[in-house]
């Protein structure tokens, strides 16, 4: 994680103050566990800072999220009318989120069931995407090319801007 300057109000970190970026392979132990990059490991002191949530994300990777965004993001998605959609949404989340510590080693273990969703098995690739990561296994990782311009030009002209 890049060294930044993290502001508390209220006792509470704030989620901009999260920045993981580049890419990284580790290995998955028999345990199901994997060393979290160094850049990634928080050095705040206190409980709520080395606390993850492990949930099934976007595009068949698994999402570590540091537990503040992950509840900013689970409490954006009631802000909108409350109804059936509503508690699908929050039942299907809840199901499928767990909380995750590193240990002292900085290892995470991962649930087996979220390593056989996602088709992780000896090997992981760790992406810091901003305020998340996201966990894919090697062969499921989608090529994005080699030079921003093969994605979206309309982000890319944002991105550069």
């Amino acid at each position: 994680m890049e060294s930044m300057d993290h502001f508390e109000e209220a006792g509470q970190v704030s989620t901009q103050a999260y920045n993981f970026n580049s890419e990284y392979e580790r290995a998955i132990d028999a345990k199901g566990r994997f060393n979290l990059p160094f850049r990634f490991r928080r050095t705040m002191p206190g409980p709520e800072d080395e606390k993850y949530m492990i949930t099934l994300g976007p595009d068949g990777a698994l999402a570590l999220m540091p537990y503040p965004v992950w509840l900013e993001s689970f409490n954006r998605t009631q802000a909108g009318p409350a109804g059936a959609e509503q508690r699908r949404f929050k039942r299907m989340m809840s199901r499928n989120s767990h909380e995750v510590t590193p240990d002292s080693q900085g290892r995470i273990a991962v649930p087996s069931r979220y390593l056989v969703s996602a088709g992780i098995d000896r090997k992981v690739i760790v992406i810091g995407v901003g305020n998340y990561m996201e966990l894919w296994a090697p062969e499921a990782l989608p090529d994005v090319g080699e030079s921003p311009l093969d994605v979206s030009e309309d982000l890319t002209n944002e991105f550069f801007r």
